[in-house]
Formats: structure tokens, sequence, C-alpha cells
């Protein structure tokens, strides 16, 4: 068997900045196949890992962190197929076990014992990474791998909330979008892509923001405080669905506010510790409240064919290899809007 090692920016304790290091890899075999990483999107989620505020019960430190990955397969093994050496995928970031009902529904995140790159096992802050199946890779075709490594998550998180949803989408229904960051830009892309007649009003206090929003193709970009105000004046019947991308406690309040009867919250972030719900209302007008963590691999492929039609893309921002923190450091002050950082190792 042979062995390789790979250089990799490290979490060996919580609370501290990546190192960099080596990782040692070994040769596919089976079902296998090693990627060459070109590019490894950097997500709030890594963040609160890093930071030590997310805990994952199995992660083994130190850890070669990143979830959003994206390369070219360097090596297969013996039992892959309809996958070649130079092939450019994207990278399917919950590996489910493959026996638990929910596997065998294709709902891999929901799946207890689920793999996760860059958490539970070494990701994408490294020059190779392995992937244990074949199964977990989508073609490119033709994407390039650096601006195309977010639509692992990000992209992949925000189709999956909007299918969850799709049979509340009508012609000229109201949705609202809370939040303005990269995983909502794409929200409203594609929700704008699969449901063009819907109506789509963003919320951010950012004027940045706003104005990203309203070039992905957000109606009406609005501040928190204008709310209310604002879909009561575009919608006679409040909004059928919210999708709060915050995810505390003072949004899901506020778009509890604007839902219709029998309204729906899709709660994407997870920026807060507890939700706040009105009682009253919640029970008297049937309020829902989803929980939408990720999606399909049918959603990355899906996903994917959008970006390919230049119908969903975000500026892209790369950093070395060596200069992963400065990379958590500008995602940690807000200071990307409209953008997508991506660690090119």
């Amino acid at each position: 068997m042979k062995f390789m090692n790979s250089r990799a920016a490290l979490l060996k304790y919580p609370g501290n900045p990546l190192q960099l290091g080596e990782i040692q890899l070994r040769e596919p075999r089976g079902p296998e196949v090693l990627l060459r990483v070109k590019g490894a999107g950097v997500c709030r989620t890594d963040l609160r890992i890093v930071k030590g505020e997310e805990a994952r019960p199995n992660i083994k430190l130190p850890m070669a962190l990143g979830h959003e990955n994206a390369g070219i397969i360097e090596a297969v093994g013996e039992n892959v197929v309809g996958l070649n050496v130079g092939d450019a995928v994207a990278v399917y970031a919950t590996w489910g076990c493959m026996r638990c009902r929910y596997c065998r529904e294709g709902k891999y995140s929901l799946c207890k014992e689920q793999e996760i790159p860059g958490q539970t096992t070494h990701g994408g802050y490294s020059q190779f990474m392995l992937v244990p199946s074949f199964t977990w890779l989508v073609k490119l075709g033709g994407l390039d791998p650096v601006s195309a490594a977010p639509l692992a998550d990000a992209g992949t998180t925000s189709m999956g909330a909007v299918r969850k949803v799709s049979n509340r989408l009508g012609p000229n229904s109201t949705v609202v979008v809370y939040g303005a960051g990269g995983v909502a830009l794409y929200l409203i892309q594609v929700i704008k892509a699969l449901h063009s007649n819907v109506k789509v009003i963003a919320v951010s206090r950012s004027e940045e923001r706003r104005m990203a929003a309203s070039r992905r193709g957000a109606d009406l970009a609005i501040h928190p405080k204008d709310l209310v105000e604002s879909v009561r004046a575009l919608s006679s019947e409040d909004a059928q669905v919210a999708f709060d991308v915050v995810g505390d406690e003072k949004s899901t309040a506020l778009l509890s506010q604007v839902l219709s009867s029998d309204g729906e919250i899709v709660l994407v972030g997870l920026e807060g510790k507890s939700l706040s719900l009105p009682t009253f209302e919640t029970v008297v007008w049937e309020h829902k409240v989803l929980g939408s963590n990720y999606g399909t691999l049918n959603d990355l492929e899906d996903v994917i064919t959008l970006a390919r039609e230049g119908k969903v893309s975000l500026n892209v921002r790369t950093y070395p290899l060596e200069e992963v923190n400065e990379a958590l450091s500008a995602l940690d002050r807000g200071e990307v809007v409209d953008t997508r950082l991506v660690v090119v190792p």
C-alpha cells in the first residue's frame, strides 16, 4: 500500500489559528477517489469550529478543515465507475453510512453516522483529499473548480431549502429571505431560477448587502425595521414562505409577523441558540418552522447545472493555503459581501 504526504492547514487546538503541516493519505482502493483540491470554500461553520463554538462529537484533532470542495481527480480505486483521472468534480459533503433508512432514501444529511470532510475526517484545506466513494462526486461539466467549490455546500444548502417548499411557491407568491450573505444570495438566485414569478424580499441591516441582494435578483431589499410595512404593501396575503438565513432569536420572531396563514419559516442559519415565536399567532394561524440542513446529491447536481447556465453565481476571492487564517478573519469581521472566499491549496 502506497502512502503520500499532503500539505494542509490543520486545526490542532480549538480557539487557536490553523497551522500548516502535513497529513498522510494512502492510495485509493475499491470505490475510493484521490482528489487534487483546486478550491475549498471558507464557511462560517469552519469559523465556529476553529473558535470551538461548534463541537463535533467525533472530530479527531489535528484536522484539515474544509467541507466545500472541488478539484481534479488524481487517482481512482479499482471499483470506480463513470469517473476518470483528470475529471473536474465537486464533492458532496455528507457521506452517509448507506445502511440506515435515511441513506436508503437519499437523505444523507439526516444520517446519524455521517462523515463530513473537514469536520469528522480530513477535508479540503489540503493539497489532496481521499473521498471514500465515487458516488459522492459530481462532474462540473466545464465549470472552474475554484469558483464551483462553494456550490458544494452554500449552493447545495440553498437548493435543498428551496426544494423543501417548492409546492408553496406558486405564481406571484411572496417570499422573504432574511440575511444577505453568501447562502442568502445563492438562495435568491435559486428561487428566481426555479420560480421566476415569485416576488423575493431580501432583508439585511447592511446597505451594501441589500445592494448585493438586488443585484442577485431580489425584487425588494430592505432594512428589518421596514419588513412588515413592505410585505403588506407588496402582497395582500403576506409571505407564504420566509427563509431565515441568520437564525437568531430576533430574526425568527420578526419573520413570524409577516407570514400568511399556514405560512412557513425555513430555518437555515445557525447564528442563534434558540428560537422565539409568538405562541398565539403560531397556533391560531398554523405557522410552521422547518429546519433545513444541506441538500441531496441531486440538489448539488442541479445547482451545478444552474451555474453552468449562468443562473447562479457569486464572486470568488481566493487565498493560498498559507493565508487561510486571513480568510477566516475576513469572514469573521464581516468584510465579505457578494463574495465567497476560497482557499486554493
